[in-house]
Order: structure tokens, then C-alpha cells, then sequence
């Protein structure tokens, strides 16, 4: 984790060297996600591995099938770890073969950011819970143009990012990967031309195409950029980067937050989880691996996540750590960081939203967003789905087969 991200990490990480003299964890940046997992695999050829890793959610396949950690959910039960106390879903994402793999760490969900002051000026109450259709009359209404019809604010800008891809899936009640998301057995099919995504394909053109819907490309930066200059009054991102986004913005407008949409016609599942977690590596001595586990372990604490939490927005694993007065004070004062765990408290716990596991995701995501990409430039949208799927499943068959399936 980059940035200010990865400030509050290496925070963390010094707060445990400081609190005791038997361990001293060194934190090493390897650039964003694919490289943290290219990096790693790497290591593992070279038989040079750390004994810990933040590898991302969609990592999680590739790490069991690796062979090369530990579950951390055997450590958890010889040390009696009460996990009855956290947040289900993540547990639940990061749960394969019946055993959490590891443990979460940076967990986030999708929403949606609204300019507030744009939303009263234009008369439209705040609400948390929104469908797509309400949203796209609100974005049309909060559209600016000049006196030469030339839009000065956006409704709404937008990147083309396959986890927005992912979640409209799950939030609709539609699986992502065929045999329950990979959970009742190994996905062998990727069903990323679902109902919800071909009518989110149709969304983002309509709004695009009105003039309503920037669109910047693939880069969330991009969109967020778009939306805390005053370029777009909504935009949709992840919980993670609230206090980012916020100290963007600055005293320039106000910021709400709502659920991420879902279309009236499937109505609303809930969201997976996002972010990544942390993985405890085979073949070092009992000693460091007990040391690595020690740091996980301080890391789940209350204190601990109610701090990544607040300097973040990250939500929290543990629900002791929203009782903590020092959280309960930031959530009075800014109810925006109440709304991912809202969200996720209110997402039913099932197959869906665990979100999909299968091999190949990193190229996977890829091709999704590639589809979108051809859509933008006129390839019919059922054609240009049905070429990401079929891609997709090539890519999916191709990693089965290098595990054996």
C-alpha cells in the first residue's frame, strides 16, 4: 500500500515494534496489488519468501492453491481466538475448504460519493439506499451546462474498474463464478455477462452518451480526482479512500455517502467485501512463524483496527471497535464512516456475497474491463460481453489445468 495508505501501515507497524522487544516486524513496499502478488510469486521461485503477506481479495484462489501457507485458521484454534466478535463477511470471504486461509486485514466496500452541497442546491434529499434508476435521474438533474451547452459538472464520473463489475453482481443476487462463486466446488466458469452487469453496461452508455457520465478510463484516481475538483458531483469508490478523498476536498463542499445502487428489477442482495488480507507463509522456523502470527494477532486487536479504521476508512474487523468512545465520537461527528459498515451489516450472508474464488481473477478483471471498454467504442454490448466470457473462461480452464483441476 502506497500513499497515505501505506503511511498508516508503516504506523502500525512501528506502534508494534514499540510495544514490546521480542519481535521486530520490517515492512517492505512492492507497489500496488499485481505487483504485491507477481513479487511474491517471484519470491516463492527463488525460495526467498517473507514471512508474512497483504495479498488482495482476489489473490485468495492462487494462495491456497500455492500450498505455500499456513491457514490461519489452525493457529486460531490452538490459541483459542474468539472470532464470534468480528465482522462475518470478511471472515466469510477469506473462509476456502471450510478454513479461514487468512486473516483480513484492509477490508473495504464500494459506495457511492455525492456532492452534498450539489444534491441541496438541486432539491434532492440524501438518502443511504439507491437503485441505479434513481440514481441516473439524479445524476441528469445535477448536470451543468453553459449558455453554449458545454457541461461544466458531470452528474456522475465514472471509471471502468472490474471490481464495480464484481459487486454489481453480487448486490443484484448473481453469482460471479459458476458452482455458487467457486464456494460448493472450484469455478470452472466465469459469469461475468450476467443480467446486472449487461443492464449496468446499458446504464454507463445511456448517461455516457447523454453527456451526463464522464468517463476517465480505468483509474479510480481519475474519477476522484473528477469528483474533489468539482468536475462531477457523484462518483463511485471505495470505503478505503474516505479520508483521502475528504482532506481532497477540503472546507470546498460537503461529502455524503450513500450504498452502493442495485436495479429495482433484482432488488438488493449486498456487497463482498474488498481489500486484501494477510498470509502467513510455510517453511521458516517455528520461533518466526510465531512471531509473524504474533504481529497478526496484535494487528485484530480493538485498538489496533479502531485506529486503521479512523486513519483510513477502512472499516473495522471487530464490533468492540466500534464501541471504543474514541470511534463512536468520529462516527457522530461524520456519519460517512458509518455507511460501509452499514451496508455491510445489512448485506445477507450467502454464497453471493461471499464473492466469487476462482484462479486467474488478476487477468480476469482485466478482460471485464476490456469489455466495457468496447462497448464505449460501439461493439454491441451482448458481443462484446459474450467475447470477455469466453476469454475469461479460456483464462480460468488455463489456470485449472497448472493446479490439476
Amino acid at each position: 500500500m502506497g500513499g497515505s495508505l501505506g503511511e498508516a501501515t508503516q504506523e502500525l507497524v512501528n506502534r508494534f515494534n514499540a510495544s514490546q522487544d521480542r519481535v521486530t516486524v520490517k515492512a517492505q513496499y512492492v507497489g500496488g496489488y499485481d505487483d504485491g502478488i507477481n513479487k511474491l510469486l517471484a519470491a516463492f521461485r527463488s525460495k526467498n519468501p517473507p514471512h508474512l503477506a497483504q495479498i488482495y481479495d482476489i489473490g485468495t484462489r492462487l494462495m491456497v492453491d500455492s500450498g505455500a501457507t499456513i491457514p490461519v485458521q489452525d493457529l486460531v484454534q490452538r490459541d483459542r481466538l474468539d472470532l464470534g466478535r468480528f465482522i462475518r463477511q470478511p471472515l466469510n470471504y477469506y473462509t476456502v475448504d471450510g478454513k479461514l486461509q487468512s486473516m483480513p486485514f484492509n477490508s473495504s466496500t464500494p459506495i457511492v460519493y455525492f456532492n452534498l452541497n450539489a444534491l441541496q442546491e438541486a432539491g434532492i434529499k440524501p438518502k443511504q439506499e439507491w437503485t441505479f434508476e434513481e440514481l441516473a435521474q439524479v445524476a441528469r438533474k445535477l448536470t451543468k451546462r453553459d449558455k453554449d451547452g458545454k457541461v461544466v459538472r458531470y452528474g456522475i464520473a465514472l471509471a471502468d474498474y472490474g471490481w464495480f463489475l464484481e459487486q454489481i453482481s453480487y448486490n443484484n443476487g448473481f453469482f460471479y463464478c459458476n458452482n455458487e462463486n467457486g464456494r460448493k466446488a472450484p469455478a470452472t466458469e466465469v459469469l461475468l455477462d450476467n443480467p446486472a452487469v449487461q443492464r449496468y453496461f446499458q446504464w454507463f452508455l445511456d448517461l455516457y452518451k447523454e453527456g451526463v457520465l464522464l468517463y476517465v478510463g480505468r483509474r479510480t484516481a481519475d474519477s476522484q480526482s473528477a469528483f474533489a475538483t468539482g468536475k462531477a458531483a457523484i462518483t463511485f469508490d471505495s470505503t478505503a479512500v474516505l479520508r483521502g478523498i475528504t482532506q481532497t476536498v477540503g472546507g470546498k463542499f460537503r461529502i455524503y455517502t450513500g450504498y452502493f445502487p442495485y436495479f429495482q428489477q433484482f432488488g438488493r442482495t449486498g456487497v463482498a467485501i474488498g481489500g486484501a488480507s494477510l498470509w502467513i507463509l510455510k517453511g521458516f522456523p517455528q520461533e518466526e512463524t510465531e512471531a509473524a502470527w504474533s504481529f497478526v494477532k496484535w494487528l485484530v486487536l480493538p485498538e489496533q483496527q479502531a485506529a486503521w479504521h479512523l486513519r483510513t476508512g477502512y472499516f473495522p474487523l471487530r464490533v468492540e471497535s466500534l464501541e471504543l468512545p474514541e470511534v463512536r465520537k468520529v462516527h457522530r461527528e461524520n456519519t460517512n464512516y458509518t455507511t460501509a459498515i452499514q451496508q455491510l451489516r445489512t448485506s445477507k450472508v450467502s454464497n453471493v456475497t461471499a464473492g466469487c474464488l476462482m484462479g486467474g481473477f488478476p487477468e480476469i478483471r482485466q478482460l471485464s474491463e476490456q469489455a466495457l471498454e468496447a462497448a464505449l467504442q460501439g461493439k454491441p454490448i451482448p458481443e462484446a460481453l459474450a467475447e470477455a466470457k469466453s476469454r475469461a473462461d479460456t483464462a480460468l480452464a488455463r489456470y485449472n489445468r497448472t493446479v490439476g483441476r
